[in-house]
């Protein structure tokens, strides 16, 4: 009997695993259907294929400590590795602006502020910090040096920043474009505001694991989200550091939590449908909003655009 038992056991176990790996192959031929869908309602394989650059404009919303910093906002992109975001941000109740920029060249990547006042953003959703002027890094990158931490590794530092670039130029060339690197598979439906959609979850070959919803109408990309720290979202003090004025500590970011990035408003710019409105946000609160005013699409960069 107790043979029999178990070969009944192991009987069913490999059916289960029979019907499993079946159903694997489904989704990820569903999966892959379904991507191919969304790709041909932006405009079709051809046109966002031919896409080898961007030049994004527009103005940013950003919520920090309560308050909401406003911006403009400039995206350059030359596939497969260079990116380059710069923001013009406007201190509340005036002051001098402070252009911060950040950019990814391959394997090389820098930052800079141009100013050295006592305001500074932390960065969303892993984006790294800056180390002049006394800002403060954002999302795990981090700065040089953390007050009783003691002295962080440059090289780390660097590390830091290059993966969580790599990870952010992956997301938007994702919902922009539908550039997918890595297995795509269908993984259920969700609710959306305006009906269902259906949810692919795509593992690349670098940074966590992404869920994309696309809308089971149109099949235009309604959200993508993903695991991370959550960002590290605070005013620096005017001294240089997070308590140059002598306040209370700044709230740290770091714990586990779901980020997002909504996709709404969409025009066709040459022939593509692209999202003018760009929410973002952690654990379901909005803390980030893009209004795009423009992009251009394979537009020729100066030489210098990438470099430092």
């Amino acid at each position: 009997m107790g043979r029999r038992t178990l070969a009944i056991v192991l009987l069913g176990c490999a059916s289960s695993a029979g019907l499993q790996a079946q159903a694997a192959v489904e989704d990820a031929a569903k999966g892959a259907a379904l991507l191919a869908d969304a790709r041909q309602a932006l405009g079709g394989e051809p046109r966002l294929a031919a896409v080898k650059a961007l030049d994004v404009r527009g103005e940013f919303k950003r919520l920090v400590a309560q308050t909401t910093i406003e911006g403009e906002l400039q995206i350059r992109i030359e596939r497969p590795d260079k990116w380059r975001r710069d923001e013009d941000l406007s201190p509340p109740g005036g002051g001098p602006a402070i252009i911060r920029t950040e950019v990814l060249n391959g394997s090389t990547v820098w930052e800079e502020n141009s100013g050295r006042g006592g305001f500074f953003v932390g960065g969303f959703g892993g984006r790294g910090g800056g180390r002049r002027g006394g800002d403060i890094g954002g999302g795990g990158a981090g700065t040089g040096a953390d007050p009783g931490r003691g002295t962080v590794d440059p090289a780390q530092i660097e590390a830091a920043q290059r993966r969580a670039w790599q990870a952010e130029l992956a997301r938007v060339l994702l919902a922009w474009l539908l550039v997918v690197d890595g297995p795509v598979t269908w993984v259920g439906t969700a609710e959306a505001p305006d009906g269902r959609a259906d949810v692919l979850e795509i593992t690349p070959s670098a940074g966590p694991v992404t869920r994309l919803f696309l809308d089971q109408s149109s099949h235009l990309p309604l959200m993508i989200t993903w695991q991370g720290a959550a960002p590290q979202l605070f005013i620096a003090g005017r001294r240089g550091g997070a308590r140059g004025d002598g306040g209370p500590p700044p709230a740290r970011g770091g714990q586990p939590a779901t980020l997002q990035m909504t996709l709404t408003d969409y025009k066709i710019v040459n022939g593509i449908r692209l999202p003018h409105l760009i929410t973002r946000g952690v654990n379901d609160m909005s803390t980030e909003e893009w209004t795009i005013d423009s992009y251009r699409i394979n537009p020729t960069f100066r030489a210098d655009v990438f470099t430092k």
